[in-house]
Parts: structure tokens; C-alpha cells; sequence
């Protein structure tokens, strides 16, 4: 996932937390993230979610 892919997905993201919807991962079938549980995770550490470490980013993966 690119830089840009990240920032897009942030801001559908923070568009669909304000309908209240839910924004799933549209590149990959096999894994999904919380892309909502990232960004405030992010927001909390106050980290860029490309900084994010693969075991980070493991506790987001959507079961």
C-alpha cells in the first residue's frame, strides 16, 4: 500500500466516521484492517500510520 493509498483511505475514512459508515481495505482480499482503529491509534501516539510497525499493524486486522 503507497504513501497516497494511506492518505485516501484517511480520508474516506474520516468522511464515513461522520455518515457513521465503516471503510474496509479495497487492496487486498485475503487481509482486512480497521482502518478507523489505525487512524485513531495513530492519532493517540501521535505517529504517521506509515511509521506504523507490522506488529502494530497486525492488531488492526479485521477477523
Amino acid at each position: 500500500m503507497s504513501e497516497q493509498d494511506i492518505r485516501d483511505m484517511r480520508k474516506l475514512d474520516e468522511l464515513a466516521e461522520k455518515a457513521g459508515g465503516y471503510v474496509a481495505n479495497p487492496g487486498n482480499d485475503k487481509v482486512h484492517y480497521n482502518y478507523r482503529k489505525i487512524n485513531q491509534y495513530c492519532k493517540e501516539k501521535g505517529i504517521d500510520p506509515l511509521d506504523l510497525t507490522i506488529r502494530e499493524l497486525n492488531q488492526f486486522i479485521v477477523q
